[in-house]
């Protein structure tokens, strides 16, 4: 089987591996990520093209290491374990075992149950990230979840049954949200001593209904004091309990850091497989097609279903490896900055600096660059001076 087009994409080092899942039973209020109903038929042709997809990408690279393997999507879950299955042995034979022995998988209370969690651990799934968002009723029929804060707690004793590293998703910020819903979501959450935790500022982003909704005047978002609030809560919260905040929105356990994320953060590459997916090879960053109709129309041609390739400038390399590694607590490796770049970090953005610097945003301990506290609440700001 052969690539009718083959673009000019190399990873010199090991990556990590991303593969989307692009099917939901419904698409909750507030998301953005690509996806589509679950349907039978869809489903083979999706899990067909995407086998091609990657036997294009065995060819093309050769049986490179990859370091972490995370299946996203949608809800990877609606998937039947011998499918999930059958895709993680491919994966992992055509490429070779990840490093970090990561592979995760995203699921919903709603599409869980005990004997696809037992044939998903079978599957050489050793991570679960459950998307919880809300342990109270009314804020999770406000973002639109198919489950029940009851129907949560009762997955997630389950989760512990089979596997020892997972993660918990929540969301702060919910419209209607108070200090004391937040609050009892949190406490609720740890009472199951989870080893990981990601707790994501709701975002309204574009075409969601959600964001349609508060354009209505229908609903309203929470202020900026209050979102403070709830997040000052949670790093209190989290400290208390011995959780490292170790990057912006993410909390673990010693030991228990997601390998698959942090290779984002600290600008390492990625391949990402089925339709939207991005990757990431140190040079350019290439998208597939955000659509599952072209990405099986690109896929039946022989063709990688790539829309865009983009060689990244200097300028641009610099840029992001700022911004994603000021996600990181311990901030950006001054030393590294300079090994890639050739340039001090100092001197490439003086101005910036004592710009942030002067305004309490940034601090340089120890050889890294670092969000300050004041500046873990107005992140955005930070990185937009580096994006401009």
């Amino acid at each position: 089987m052969k690539m009718s087009n083959r673009p000019h994409i190399s990873f010199t080092e090991p990556f990590g591996v991303y593969l989307h899942i692009p099917f939901c039973s419904r698409k909750c209020s507030y998301c953005d990520f690509y996806s589509e109903p679950l349907s039978g038929g869809i489903v083979q042709d999706y899990l067909t093209a995407v086998t091609k997809e990657i036997t294009f990408y065995r060819n093309l690279l050769g049986k490179k290491a990859i370091y972490s393997l995370y299946i996203g999507g949608g809800t990877p879950s609606l998937l039947s374990a011998d499918q999930l299955a059958g895709l993680i042995e491919l994966i992992v034979t055509s490429f070779s075992a990840p490093l970090s022995g990561e592979i995760t998988l995203e699921a919903n209370p709603s599409s869980l149950d005990q004997n696809k969690l037992k044939a998903y651990q079978k599957a050489g799934v050793n991570r679960l990230s459950l998307g919880v968002q809300s342990l109270i009723d009314q804020e999770l029929k406000t973002l639109g979840r198919l489950h029940s804060a009851s129907q949560a707690i009762a997955t997630i004793e389950l989760i512990k049954d089979y596997f020892v590293n997972f993660n918990l998703d929540l969301i702060l910020a919910i419209p209607g949200q108070t200090v004391a819903s937040w609050q009892e979501t949190l406490l609720t959450a740890l009472s199951f001593q989870p080893p990981h935790l990601s707790l994501y500022n709701l975002q309204f982003e574009q075409n969601t209904l959600l964001a349609q909704l508060v354009e209505a005047g229908e609903l309203t978002g929470v202020d900026d004091k209050l979102d403070a609030e709830l997040y000052q809560l949670a790093l209190t919260m989290l400290a208390q309990r011995g959780y490292q905040h170790y990057e912006i929105s993410n909390f673990a356990r010693e030991g228990a850091y997601s390998s698959h994320n942090t290779l984002y953060w600290e600008y390492r590459p990625y391949l990402g497989l089925g339709p939207a997916a991005h990757s990431f090879d140190g040079n350019r960053r290439f998208a597939n097609q955000p659509d599952l109709k072209k990405y099986l129309r690109e896929i039946a041609r022989n063709q990688l279903p790539l829309a865009e390739i983009t060689r990244l400038t200097p300028e641009e390399k610099k840029s992001e490896f700022l911004f994603l590694g000021l996600r990181l607590r311990q901030g950006v490796e001054l030393a590294r900055f300079a090994e890639l770049f050739h340039q001090k970090l100092e001197d490439v953005y003086s101005e910036k600096l004592d710009y942030l610097k002067k305004m309490g945003l940034i601090e340089v301990s120890g050889g890294y660059l670092s969000l300050s506290h004041k500046g873990l609440f107005l992140g955005n700001q930070v990185f937009m001076e580096f994006l401009n």
